[in-house]
């Protein structure tokens, strides 16, 4: 089952001067898929990502997720599919910053009940992300790279089928950039799908298809 699909999906902003960063616009994503989205900066990655994760909404055109026409469900139902289906990793931060670094991850996991939440779980995912020893930090008391793999860490601690990344290794060096892409690349294999706006190169390798935006458009590259 497809687990998201565009059709001829359109999103613009402005009234006076209207841009449509979105225009008609077709995608399809599987699962195992690990798709990244390239072009300028303030192209419409972004908004193609919060249109996915059904924060913002299309204008023409239809998204359907697990098939179901999001335009149809409730914002109850979108937002249980949100918790229980979707990760996001924003460019800014959304970290509840009155709780530690475990307490993140640990608020995110009780969101979603399910067999997999564990302790072991959290340890075991701050341990990949290099914050074992942060656990009971604040957000403030962290780096902006240790903030933004606490994002990461959080994005991923319920196992979503769908991951949809802005950016993800902003403020990371080159070395916790690789280990980030190759936490996404291995949700991937797992059978998650990946949907990454990057300019980072090593984004675009890990990549099972790459995609342009211009022009409100899609064009699959080679």
């Amino acid at each position: 089952m497809k687990i998201c699909r565009l059709v001829k999906l359109s999103k613009g902003y402005g009234v006076e001067e209207r841009v449509n960063v979105l225009n008609s616009l077709d995608l399809e994503v599987n699962p195992g898929d690990f798709i990244s989205i390239e072009g300028t900066s303030g192209v419409g990655k972004s908004t193609l990502l919060y249109v996915i994760g059904t924060l913002l909404k299309a204008e023409a055109g239809h998204m359907y997720l697990y098939e179901r026409d999001v335009s149809a469900m409730s914002d109850r139902e979108l937002t249980v599919l949100r918790a229980r289906k979707l990760g996001f990793i924003f460019q800014e931060s959304t970290l509840l910053e009155a709780f530690t670094v475990k307490e993140n991850l640990e608020f995110a996991q009780s969101l979603v009940k399910t067999r997999l939440g564990s302790p072991a779980q959290v340890e075991a995912l701050l341990e990949r992300v290099g914050l074992s020893d942060r656990s009971h930090f604040l957000p403030c008391q962290l780096s902006g790279g240790q903030r933004r793999r606490l994002m990461v860490a959080r994005a991923l601690i319920n196992r979503p089928a769908l991951i949809l990344a802005d950016e993800p290794t902003n403020d990371l060096d080159e070395y916790w950039g690789h280990r980030v892409l190759k936490l996404l690349s291995e949700a991937a294999r797992e059978g998650a799908a990946v949907v990454l706006a990057t300019h980072n190169r090593a984004g675009w390798e890990q990549a099972t298809a790459r995609y342009q935006l211009h022009d409100g458009q899609l064009q699959q590259l080679a």
